[in-house]
């Protein structure tokens, strides 16, 4: 199973970060490897605007969305994201899966 993962502008984490955090955290490198990837409008647009954005390839088979969604979150915290987000994914023609995360409006 493929993700990819778009942070909003109002996440204060880079992609380029998030990917650097996710394969240093053994917990995340088992359920997946993270990489870069240029996003195209083609594949997703939100109204973002975003040129990259993190890909989790190969999730393991078995983990179930809300592991993933669980191991997102504590990235963003191991990076100081203190603020609740929201994470909402969206299926694509092609079968991967889009997972937008926002920081929630309070």
């Amino acid at each position: 199973m493929l993700y990819h993962l778009a942070l909003a502008p109002d996440v204060p984490v880079t992609a380029a970060a998030f990917v650097t955090a996710w394969n240093a955290t053994p917990a995340c490198r088992e359920v997946a490897e993270a990489r870069l990837e240029t996003a195209t409008a083609a594949t997703f647009d939100p109204g973002l605007g975003l040129d990259v954005w993190a890909v989790l390839g190969s999730v393991a088979l078995g983990v179930a969305g809300n592991a993933v969604y669980d191991l997102i979150k504590r990235v963003l915290t191991a990076q100081g994201v203190r603020k609740q987000t929201d994470i909402v994914q969206i299926e694509q023609p092609d079968g991967s899966r889009v997972l937008v995360v926002k920081m929630r409006e309070e």
